[in-house]
Formats: structure tokens, C-alpha cells, sequence
């Protein structure tokens, strides 16, 4: 069972200031980007778009954004710098300094383009349906199909997938009116989140890393599931009671509000250490100059105060 957000924000707030770094994963379709009956045609809202820039510019926090889009595609989309991106559920990523290719999952490419082939063939009769080859994994898109051809896409699907699956080759997903084919490797988003998470532990100075991610489709399950105990997951949507995320919000709109408001703590907490910082300076540099004024006093430089 998870909670409603805000119903909980006094201790999320909490847990946000006692930080020494934040983490953030952030799914991109239906999570930042409101959906569309085809990819091409789910595009950020500027507003969310300059809270992500705003993000990433602070000291202490690191965005990272995970989707099971081509990588390519996903820098396109977004167009930020000073992200990390993750395209096809973990397979690929890039970021500063870092690049990662799948090793196996490149080696599958042939088997893919086979797949790809006859899943177009199959389901070429069927309105709505439509293959994407994301080089590392492919998806069977049917969003705009009725719901009757959505049963024949499915049974389509599985044939033309049955040769391949019993040698398991491939394996099988599944999310918001779409089938995924991807690799038979151990590596989804909840793995490439742990990965992230050690690397950053080794690479950043900060004591206390706290994790939140942030999706609203089935394979971010696997990064819920990969953070149980651990950080803040939150599930976006209406039917979400059944997630492995702590916390759920309704919508985008929700989920651009909470940005706002990490940003927020974020800013005043970075400006509460600015002032501590600048006051324990102060405090050095009055000291200094008392220590320096007592050592010219004894050495007779100059004169100390005299009662009348």
C-alpha cells in the first residue's frame, strides 16, 4: 500500500532537508510528459522544463532521466545539459563524463531486427498497431487500436515471439497499451538505479545520498521494488493502491508541483549552509584580527586603550 503525497509532506520534506545530496530518477512519458496516441507526439511542458534545468544547476542534486525511449530520442526530447539520461529501460546511458552500452544487449541486435521483421508482418492488417525498433529493445505499440484488435494484437505478438521465447532469447514486458521485447539480460531501471547510486557514493563527497524516483508505468516497478526501505518512490497516476512506491500522486500536474517544492527546500537549505558558512568565516576573521591586534600591542606597534 502506498500513501498520498502530500498527506505525508511534513516527513518528506523532512527526509528532503536532512539530505547531504539528492538523487533524483524521473521517468519522462506519463511521468513529466503528458501521453499521446504516438510518441512523436508527447512533448515536455516548458514549465517543467525550466524546474529541470533549475534542478540539475543546484549543488547536492543530480537528475537523472530513465526511460524506456531510445537514448537518442530522449536527449532530443528533453534537450538539457548537465543530465544524466538513461534511454531503453537501463540499457544505454550518458552523462557527464559516462557513456554505457548493454554489452549483451548489443550483441541481441540481430535477433531484434529478426523480431522486428516478422511483428511488422503480423501486425501490419491491424489499425493502430504499429512496431518501434529502439536498436537495443522494440516495442509493439497499440494505443490507438479498439479494443477488439487490441486482442489480436496481442495473439499476433506471442506467435510471431513463441520461436524466440522458447529458446529465450528474448523476453517479454509489458506497459500502458504497449508489448516490449527486450534482451535476456539482468538489467532493467531498478539495477541501473543501484549502479548510479554506488558510482555516486564513490564520486560524490556527500554523507547522506537520498534516492527518489519519480515514474508512472509498470517497469518502474523495478526500480520501486529496487528501493524498497530506501529513499522516496512515488507512483503517478489514478490506480496506483497496488504499487511498490511509498508515496502516489494523480497526475502530471502533481508531480511538476513536488519538483517545484524540492527546489524550494533545496535553495533554502543550500542558503542556510551559505550564511553558516559566511558567519564561521566572520568568526575566523574577527579572531585573526583580535589574535594580530594582542601580538602588536606586546610587541609595542601600537597602543592599547586608556581610562580617562
Amino acid at each position: 500500500m502506498n500513501w498520498p503525497l502530500w498527506s505525508k509532506w511534513p516527513m518528506v520534506k523532512r527526509e528532503v532537508s536532512q539530505a547531504g545530496g539528492l538523487l533524483l530518477f524521473l521517468d519522462y512519458d506519463g511521468t513529466l510528459a503528458p501521453l499521446a496516441d504516438h510518441p512523436s507526439q508527447v512533448h515536455l511542458p516548458m514549465k517543467t522544463k525550466r524546474i529541470l534545468e533549475l534542478l540539475a544547476s543546484q549543488p547536492g542534486i543530480r537528475v537523472a532521466l530513465i526511460s524506456g525511449r531510445r537514448l537518442t530520442d530522449l536527449k532530443k526530447k528533453v534537450d538539457l545539459p548537465g543530465l544524466c539520461y538513461i534511454g531503453n529501460h537501463g540499457l544505454e546511458l550518458q552523462g557527464d563524463r559516462l557513456r554505457h552500452v548493454n554489452p549483451a544487449a548489443r550483441a541481441c541486435r540481430p535477433i531484434l531486427g529478426e523480431i522486428a521483421r516478422r511483428l511488422r508482418r503480423a501486425l501490419q492488417p491491424i489499425r493502430g498497431a504499429w512496431v518501434e525498433n529502439k536498436g537495443l529493445t522494440l516495442t509493439v505499440h497499440y494505443r490507438s487500436a479498439s479494443a477488439a484488435d487490441a486482442v489480436l494484437v496481442k495473439n499476433g505478438f506471442y506467435e510471431a515471439l513463441q520461436p524466440f521465447l522458447v529458446k529465450r532469447q528474448v523476453r517479454v514486458t509489458t506497459g500502458k497499451r504497449i508489448f516490449e521485447v527486450r534482451p535476456p539480460v539482468r538489467w532493467n531501471k531498478g539495477t541501473m538505479v543501484h549502479w548510479l547510486m554506488a558510482r555516486h557514493r564513490v564520486t560524490s563527497n556527500a554523507k547522506e545520498i537520498l534516492p527518489i524516483y519519480i515514474g508512472d508505468d509498470e517497469t518502474d516497478e523495478e526500480a520501486f521494488e529496487a528501493l524498497l526501505g530506501h529513499g522516496i518512490t512515488v507512483v503517478v497516476g489514478s490506480y496506483t493502491l497496488l504499487s511498490r512506491a511509498r508515496y502516489r500522486l494523480e497526475s502530471l500536474a502533481e508531480v511538476q508541483r513536488l519538483l517545484q517544492r524540492l527546489l524550494a527546500i533545496w535553495k533554502r537549505k543550500e542558503g542556510k549552509e551559505d550564511e553558516k558558512t559566511s558567519r564561521k568565516n566572520l568568526g575566523a576573521g574577527r579572531r585573526g584580527m583580535a589574535a594580530r591586534r594582542r601580538a602588536a600591542v606586546e610587541q609595542g606597534l601600537c597602543g592599547s586603550p586608556v581610562g580617562g
